[in-house]
């Protein structure tokens, strides 16, 4: 009998070793989600509307029931901001809160301001509260006015609801600051508040101290330092503190809760630039516009340049409206963890990489890797630590991923019991707290956090095997999401504001419109010109570096020259104007600043400056090469009006482009016109043919001129 009892034995073992393994043990069909407390903040503004109430009850029960599916209960956290709530709107949210929440595990009051008014009832409404270092509760009756009786009971109910049956004094008296609450200790030592309505049945059993319950000058109000340990379960200045006291992470308002999902992906891959920053900007701008609640940012890069990246962490970080999700399914790697930090949710793939954040992507000829300046590593460690702060992520471990020089240890946090992730100079700092350290990454390189390390569910709300799983855990499973991604567009604009890209469009732009300058005519050049800059503007535009102030300097710029040239002739205050206005938009239209501030900025403006050099350079150059050859080369010397020649005059004579001879012998001199002056062109005197300027009207060929200026080899004729 023992052999078979033992085979099934083995065989039933075998069977729950199996399924174990299953479970945990095959990557594909569960997501590895952190262990411990879950839990959601909820930010109550004021005035609170009925609209608002039922809001909020509608996502709170969404919140619970999908907990309660996956076998948990959540905390519920209730910010509660300053402001005026009417006594009927306090008293439904109020009830909602302490009657209708029944799945939650605990119902906290976070109240980071001094609260007063009928906006108490709600925190006195949450089993725990949690209060700001500066905050105050009370009082609770609006503008001095008496309490009535019902206010008086619903007090009551909530004190026997919230467990506060022995601070339903406390609480009355904060409802009715005029009443002569006081503060007494009875022999067992305790302290008790009390109104004079209930003094004699705390004197039979013997009063040992008797105080005034208001510190000076706060009656019916109880400062953070006396409401600790009474009212208040503790203080913490934060969100951040609050979640690790109660070691739920990830503690940010949801506003998909209780709506149905709209959701689409957004890739980001590439090098993060103000072209990627420009992209995100349009794409979320027509999600909104499309009703989109949910952003599904789908992140492989190895970074950027760091202005864009704090720029694309920035605008996602502002997002109130819209929830935020980074999906890292391979990598996020050099300043692409700021955006990644700015998403509410982090969620990794088997395999995928995190951090690094100590490099950047810069260059002239192309992408590649370089060390994140000296100067910015400081900067850009504290920028991810606040929007780690911001979004619920462990700050220190996003301060770790950004200097290489922190050392990142593990210790028991004595406050909450939990293990934490700091800084070595924040555990030393404070022994008595953090307990136990031992590190985790060492001084040297920054910290990189890869899918499979135990430090990823810290940071990552969970990490899943694929794409699918990824969809389950947010209840997508089989709904078809729209993509969103680079498109042509963004891809002509990405090439267009390569350096070498932006350095040739201005130059054909200043290339071609000399050119038209010096052949008379609108033809071609000024086309080919107009085409340039317009190209060279909208793509700056698009790329988020150009703005209307950029292309209107440009335009009033050329309308400056265009003024010194045709209608007051000489070099003087239109000309010089236009042509500062002209370089100066061009400049900021390549740069996200107007004045360089850092390090950085400043060599990116040394870029620019290098840029615009070279083109103006290339502009000399080629004005001199197309007025020596052109005229020689076979079917471009077309482009060249020429005029009606004498049977005398030489046919292969070259137009004069460039000439150093004094032309001051030919004042008073008549000639006539060989080409249309408007004003530009070219006239004959004798065998000479020379580029003239009319003086104010327009001139047909063949008519009879005289000179009547000359400076250097610019020669003004009029019709004679």
């Amino acid at each position: 009998m023992t052999r078979p009892l033992r085979a099934r034995t083995d065989l039933a073992t075998l069977v729950v070793m199996g399924g174990v393994l299953l479970w945990f043990g095959e990557p594909s069909l569960r997501a590895q989600e952190p262990e411990g407390k879950t839990g959601r903040f909820f930010t109550i503004e004021q005035p609170v509307s009925s609209n608002a109430v039922e809001e909020l009850q509608s996502a709170t029960q969404a919140f619970i029931k999908g907990e309660a599916a996956q076998g948990r209960q959540p905390y519920l956290f209730f910010e509660l901001r300053p402001g005026s709530t009417s006594y009927g709107s306090a008293n439904e949210l109020a009830t909602l809160i302490s009657a209708q929440l029944a799945g939650a595990k605990e119902r906290v009051a976070y109240v980071p301001e001094p609260l007063s008014g009928y906006g108490v009832l709600i925190a006195l409404a949450c089993g725990e509260i949690v209060l700001g270092p500066e905050a105050s509760l009370g009082p609770i009756a609006a503008d001095g006015r008496k309490a009535d009786r019902s206010q008086r009971e619903f007090i009551r109910v909530l004190a026997n609801r919230t467990g506060r049956e022995d601070l339903v004094d406390l609480m009355l008296g904060m409802l009715d600051p005029d009443a002569d609450l006081r503060r007494v200790q009875t022999n067992d030592g305790r302290w008790h508040y009390v109104l004079p309505e209930r003094m004699p049945q705390f004197q039979q059993r013997g009063v040992i101290a008797s105080e005034p319950a208001w510190e000076a000058g706060r009656r019916g109000s109880l400062s953070a330092s006396r409401a600790r340990g009474e009212l208040a379960h503790l203080l913490a200045k934060d969100r951040a503190e609050v979640a690790r006291a109660y070691g739920v992470r990830g503690l940010s308002d949801d506003p998909t809760l209780g709506k149905k999902l709209n959701p689409i992906w957004v890739r980001i891959d590439g090098t993060l630039d103000t072209v990627k920053v420009s992209f995100l900007r349009r794409r979320i701008a027509r999600a909104r516009d499309e009703g989109v609640n949910l952003l599904l940012f789908q992140f492989d890069t190895k970074g950027g340049q760091y202005g864009a990246a704090d720029d694309m962490a920035d605008f996602i970080a502002r997002l109130k409206d819209i929830k935020t999700v980074a999906y890292i399914d391979d990598q996020a790697l050099g300043v692409s963890v700021l955006p990644a930090l700015a998403c509410d949710e982090i969620v990794l793939v088997k395999g995928a990489q995190i951090g690094l954040g100590n490099e950047t992507i810069e260059g002239w000829t192309g992408p590649r890797m370089e060390p994140l300046e000296t100067k910015l590593v400081g900067p850009a460690a504290r920028r991810a630590a606040d929007l780690a702060k911001l979004k619920g992520h462990p700050e220190d471990v996003a301060y770790a991923m950004i200097d290489p020089d922190t050392i990142l240890v593990e210790a028991k946090d004595a406050h909450t019991g939990a293990p934490v992730l700091v800084l070595e100079e924040t555990a030393k700092a404070d022994p008595q707290r953090f307990l136990d350290p031992t590190v985790r990454k060492r001084a040297g390189k920054a910290l990189l956090i890869t899918a499979e390390d135990p430090l990823a569910l810290r940071l990552a709300r969970a990490v899943v095997p694929d794409v699918s799983e990824f969809q389950a855990l947010y209840g997508l499973r089989g709904q078809n999401i729209r993509a969103e991604g680079a498109n042509w567009v963004d891809a002509v604009v990405t090439t267009l504001n390569t350096p070498w890209m932006k350095g040739l469009l201005l130059f054909i732009g200043l290339f071609m419109l000399v050119l038209e300058l010096k052949l008379p005519g609108i033809g071609l050049p000024a086309i080919i010109s107009a085409l340039a800059f317009l190209l060279f503007f909208w793509s700056s535009y698009l790329s988020g570096t150009a703005d209307q102030l950029e292309i209107l300097l440009f335009l009033v710029g050329l309308i400056c020259i265009a003024l010194e040239l045709f209608v007051f002739p000489g070099f003087a205050v239109f000309g010089a104007s236009g042509i500062f206005l002209v370089l100066a938009s061009v400049i900021m239209a390549s740069n996200t600043f107007v004045w360089p501030t850092n390090e950085y900025e400043y060599r990116q403006l040394g870029r620019t400056l290098i840029q615009v050099a070279l083109s103006l350079c290339g502009v000399g150059t080629a004005v001199v090469m197309v007025g020596r050859y052109l005229p020689a080369i076979p079917f471009l010397n077309r482009m060249v009006l020429q005029p009606d020649t004498p049977e005398s005059a030489d046919p292969n004579a070259k137009p004069n482009f460039d000439d150093d001879v004094s032309y001051a012998y030919l004042m008073g001199e008549t000639g006539r016109s060989a080409t249309v002056l408007r004003p530009a062109g070219k006239a004959r005197f004798g065998e000479l043919l020379l580029d003239v300027t009319a003086d104010g009207d327009y001139i047909e060929p063949d008519k009879l001129v005289e000179v009547v200026d000359v400076q250097g080899n610019r020669i003004v004729v009029k019709r004679v």
